[in-house]
C-alpha cells in the first residue's frame, strides 16, 4: 500500500479516474463529483503525468480511454466494487437491512419512483434503496451497481426488456381547451430535436406562442404538470402520472424512435435474490402503468412497444 501511495499523486484521483472512464466524458464525471469540468481535467492531467502515461484520448466528440486506461480502469473499478461490497455486507449487518443500489435518470426518480416509494417500503421492508442519479443521457453498463435503467439500439445493450422507448405529447388535463387565441405554449428539453412536437402544431392549434426550454427533463415534466404547456411524454418517465390522469395526450400520435429501455440487473453476489425481486417489482409497476395507459388511451396502440424490435 506504501508503493501504491507513492504512485499517485493522491487518493482522491482513483475518484476522479473512476468516474471520467466510466462516463467516457469530464462534464458528466465534474457534475456527479460535485466539482468543475476545469478540476477534473487538472486532476486527469496530474494523474497522467504522476504515472507518466496518457489515460485519455482528448478530442471531439468527446474523450476516448487508451489502452492504459482501460487497463486501469477494469482495476478500479474491481477493487471499487469489493471495497462497495464490503461496506454493503458491514452496513446490512449493522441495520438488518439489505441494501440495493439503482442507477437511473433524475427525470425517472423524481416523476416515476418517488410517487410510489411508500409502496416500495411496503413490499419491501427489509430494503433500502441507495440512488446513483443520472442527470443527462442514460448510457452505460452496469458498473458498481445493482440495478441500471438504460437505452440503446436493439440488440446493443443487454438486460431484461422493459419497452420500446416511445413518446406523446403531453399536457395537464384541460389544457388544450384553455390555451388562449387557440395556439399552445410548447416546452422542450434543450438541445432536442425541434420537430419533436411537429405533431402537436399540426392540429390545428396554430403558431405556439410561447416555448420554454429547459436542460433538465424533470422540470419539463414538471412543468407541463403544472399546466404551462405540451412537453414531449416519454412513456418510462411519465406513465405514473398519464396512469393517474394528472397528464393526458395532447396527440393521437405515439412516436416510437426505435430504442429499447431495459434493466441490467446484477446477478451474482450474496445480494442477488434481494435484486432480483427488486427489478421484478420495478418491471411489474411499469407494466401497470402501461396497461392502465392503454386501457385509458386505447387510440395510442400502446401494444407495438410492448415487444422487443418495434419498429422505429
Amino acid at each position: 500500500m506504501t508503493t501504491l501511495r507513492r504512485r499517485l499523486p493522491s487518493p482522491g484521483s482513483l475518484f476522479v479516474f473512476e468516474a471520467a472512464a466510466r462516463c467516457e466524458n469530464f462534464t458528466h464525471a465534474a457534475a456527479e463529483l460535485n466539482v468543475t469540468q476545469p478540476a477534473v481535467s487538472r486532476a486527469l492531467a496530474m494523474l497522467e503525468a504522476h504515472i507518466g502515461a496518457q489515460l485519455f484520448q482528448r478530442g471531439r466528440p468527446g474523450v476516448r480511454l487508451t489502452e492504459d486506461g482501460k487497463r486501469l480502469k477494469t482495476a478500479v473499478q474491481s477493487a471499487f466494487a469489493e471495497v462497495e461490497e464490503a461496506l454493503h455486507e458491514i452496513e446490512e449487518r449493522r441495520t438488518g437491512k439489505s441494501q440495493v443500489t439503482i442507477s437511473v435518470s433524475t427525470a425517472f426518480t423524481n416523476h416515476w419512483l418517488m410517487p410510489r416509494i411508500t409502496r416500495f417500503q411496503t413490499a419491501f421492508p427489509d430494503v433500502d434503496l441507495r440512488f446513483q442519479l443520472i442527470p443527462g443521457p442514460v448510457t452505460g453498463g452496469l458498473g458498481d451497481v445493482d440495478i441500471a435503467m438504460r437505452y440503446g439500439a436493439p440488440g446493443e445493450i443487454p438486460g431484461r426488456f422493459i419497452m420500446q422507448e416511445a413518446y406523446v405529447p403531453v399536457c395537464a388535463p384541460g389544457y388544450l381547451q384553455t390555451m388562449r387565441g387557440g395556439s399552445a405554449a410548447l416546452i422542450l428539453l434543450e438541445g432536442d430535436a425541434p420537430d419533436r412536437l411537429a405533431s402537436v402544431e399540426t392540429r390545428s392549434l396554430g403558431t405556439p406562442h410561447a416555448r420554454l426550454t429547459f436542460s433538465d427533463y424533470s422540470v419539463v415534466v414538471q412543468a407541463a404538470l403544472v399546466g404551462q404547456g405540451i412537453a414531449a411524454g416519454w412513456l418510462n418517465i411519465v406513465s405514473h402520472w398519464m396512469g393517474e390522469g394528472r397528464l393526458v395526450p395532447a396527440s393521437r400520435t405515439l412516436k416510437v424512435p426505435g430504442r429499447e429501455c431495459r434493466l441490467q440487473i446484477r446477478d451474482e453476489g450474496p445480494r442477488s435474490e434481494v435484486v432480483s425481486a427488486v427489478a421484478d417489482w420495478l418491471l411489474e409497476e411499469m407494466q401497470s402503468d402501461l396497461a392502465t395507459i392503454d386501457a385509458s388511451h386505447p387510440e395510442l396502440g400502446l401494444g407495438a412497444i410492448l415487444t422487443p424490435g418495434a419498429a422505429a
